[in-house]
């Protein structure tokens, strides 16, 4: 009977250790996991990176979860960030999990080469660690960039063209710019800030950071038609960055109608015609074809010109006509004015002129002729009388 019962205790007791045995089991499937989706990636000297961490809670009661770097690479220093705040401490419930991220910045001084960093969650009763792979090459640094998105502009050389770039600092550390551009004699070019009225001559961007700049080139007021290549530059002391603009000039369209002295007004006589020399002078920077004369004059007075015509006056040339105006042989004596125009199918000038009208000299004439006469008859009286 003894051995009975010994035999069923024994039983019992087997029982009871593989029960406890199997809750133990299942108390240790339970426990706390510390992952990331990438967790080897390529970076280069300088560069900031984070780490999206996953801290899961599979089984353990809800609790604090202490956050710690395990091991790092010398030198590189990096952090826990939750709510934009550094923290090495994360709650997770039971059967459910919080996100945090580690950042960290590579050191500018980094060899190339693999880097390893082990990071690691630890509970009660249970911890998990997380290795993080980091391939460091320099050939992932990127140039910067300085770009326009409309390089090319066309317009009058009277315009003043405005262009927009951006400048993008793709290194790995802040970096100061100095801006400048090559532009032909006698052009202006400011660079500003977008949407800033000063004016400047450098920018410093920190990493991965863009700046848009205002570029506004003035051509000189006698440019020459055609296509102008302006290469625009920022450099800093690691690179050098070139951007070219183009601008085209269609060519301004002007003119002046004057004297050569620059006198507008002359005498005439009436009835008489009289020659006024006047200079046609190309003011602007694309050619005039085709300058023809016309005049406004008071009624019965006449206007011609010679030549009638010019057929080509280039950019910045001048070129004498004669004027030959006749007012009405009935003119009073006195001041008139008269207008005489250039004109061409793209531009024209007026020059309005003062005409001081004076009257034949014939009356003169008569006047002397009758004082010559009274001074014979008075000659004339005195030596038929005068011996008397």
């Amino acid at each position: 009977m003894k051995k009975t019962f010994f035999s069923i205790m024994l039983f019992f007791g087997i029982i009871a250790l593989t029960l406890s045995g199997a809750v133990g089991t299942v108390h240790a499937a339970g426990g706390l996991t510390l992952s990331t989706s990438y967790p080897g990636i390529t970076v280069k000297p300088g560069e900031a990176v984070g780490f999206p961490l996953i801290i899961e809670n599979s089984g353990l009661p809800s609790q604090s979860i202490e956050l710690a770097v395990q091991s790092a690479p010398e030198g590189w220093e990096g952090s826990f960030q939750g709510l934009g705040k550094t923290v090495h401490r994360v709650f997770v419930k039971n059967r459910s999990f919080e996100t945090v991220d580690y950042k960290l910045t590579v050191p500018v001084d980094t060899a190339e080469g693999t880097y390893q960093i082990i990071l690691r969650a630890k509970g009660a009763g249970a911890s998990d660690s997380l290795t993080l792979e980091l391939k460091v090459s320099s050939a992932s640094l990127a140039e910067s960039k300085l770009v326009s998105q409309y390089p090319e502009l066309q317009g009058p050389g009277s315009a003043m063209f405005k262009f927009r770039m951006d400048l993008t600092n793709n290194r790995n550390k802040e970096q100061s710019y100095s801006l400048g551009a090559k532009v032909p004699a006698g052009w202006g070019i400011v660079f500003k800030p977008s949407y800033e009225d000063k004016q400047i001559a450098s920018i410093s961007l920190q990493p991965e950071k863009s700046q848009g700049l205002d570029i506004e080139i003035t051509p000189p007021k006698n440019v020459k038609a055609g296509e102008y290549k302006i290469p625009v530059s920022a450099v800093s002391a690691d690179e050098t960055i070139v951007s070219e603009l183009k601008i085209i000039i269609t060519g301004t369209y002007a003119m002046k109608l004057s004297t050569p002295t620059g006198k507008l007004n002359f005498d005439a006589y009436a009835g008489k015609e009289s020659v006024v020399t006047l200079t046609v002078t190309n003011t602007a920077s694309a050619d005039l074809k085709d300058v023809s004369f016309s005049s406004w004059e008071p009624s019965k007075w006449s206007i011609t010109f010679k030549p009638e015509k010019i057929d080509l006056l280039k950019a910045g040339e001048s070129q004498e006509v004669k004027a030959y105006v006749k007012p009405d042989s009935r003119a009073i004596a006195g001041d008139y004015a008269v207008e005489m125009t250039a004109r061409t199918n793209e531009t024209s000038s007026k020059a309005e002129f003062r005409v001081m009208v004076k009257t034949p000299t014939v009356w003169g004439v008569v006047g002397i002729g009758i004082i010559a006469l009274l001074a014979g008859g008075l000659y004339r009286i005195f030596k038929v009388y005068g011996r008397r």
